[in-house]
């Protein structure tokens, strides 16, 4: 066939090329984001000698109209307060090529771009309020929520930060496995890696799951330490979820499924 082009190419006057296919098919509209998504929302705040300074991790579910309103509904930790609930609205809109803007009015007011794709079941947005700069993703809720979790085995990783008080002290990742051995128990068995070295996180506590495709969960260590867990599952069996964890010495997010 490459043969065939060529030669015609050869014998008959120059054409002006056909429009290149744009990014995202060319089908996006507004209407391609409608209904509940999962979210998460980090920001970053960078001192002049470009150490941070604030962190802000949210999580929890955003809901476009399909039309040009956008509702955000997050767990909010920071390194200096956990667990604030935040409502974020404004409006959105999407160019052809599946790439538009997002903008928070009330709540805070930041601007964001705003990228679909997988024909509209996942999302990316990247902004600033002028304090933080962020990055935020999700894809679109079940229909329907579980009820109960299964018992079993659920491999995590995240990222975060170390806390020293209400001081960033480094920069950490997470990788483990939560155990949901049945009823509403739960622990988890972590490393916590930092440029300093690693540290073992073990705990055990109850969750409690939420109407609205979420649960949270309080554990706790054997030295009395207290780490609080937000989930939002991406699978209406519950198998999928993305969370955030808030203790006393860090802040995660991250994701996680069943084995």
């Amino acid at each position: 066939m490459k043969a065939y082009l060529t030669f015609l190419g050869c014998l008959l006057p120059a054409a002006p090329l056909l429009a290149q296919p744009q990014i995202g098919g060319g089908t996006c509209s507004s209407a391609t984001l409608s209904g509940n998504y999962s979210a998460t929302l980090t920001g970053r705040d960078l001192t002049s000698s470009v150490t941070y300074s604030n962190t802000t991790e949210g999580i929890g579910s955003v809901n476009f109209d399909g039309l040009s309103k956008v509702t955000f509904t997050l767990t909010t930790n920071t390194n200096k307060i956990t667990g604030t609930a935040q409502t974020l609205s404004g409006t959105y809109s999407l160019q052809a090529n599946c790439v538009g803007i997002l903008t928070i009015t009330s709540g805070d007011a930041a601007s964001f771009t705003l990228v679909v794709y997988n024909t509209g079941k996942d999302y990316l947005i990247t902004g600033q309020d002028g304090t933080y700069a962020f990055t935020g993703s999700g894809s679109v809720l079940p229909a329907t929520c579980p009820t109960s979790l299964t018992a079993g085995a659920y491999p995590v990783n995240g990222t975060g930060f170390g806390l020293t008080s209400t001081t960033i002290s480094g920069v950490n990742n997470l990788i483990g496995v939560i155990q949901l051995p049945g009823k509403n128990g739960i622990a988890i068995s972590a490393s916590a890696i930092s440029n300093t070295g690693t540290t073992t996180i073990t705990a055990s506590g109850t969750y409690t799951l939420n109407p609205n495709c979420s649960a949270t969960a309080i554990l706790t260590d054997a030295a009395g330490n207290s780490y609080t867990l937000v989930f939002e599952f991406t699978s209406g069996s519950g198998d999928n979820f993305i969370f955030s964890s808030a203790a006393g010495a860090s802040l995660y997010t991250g994701s996680g499924r069943i084995l």
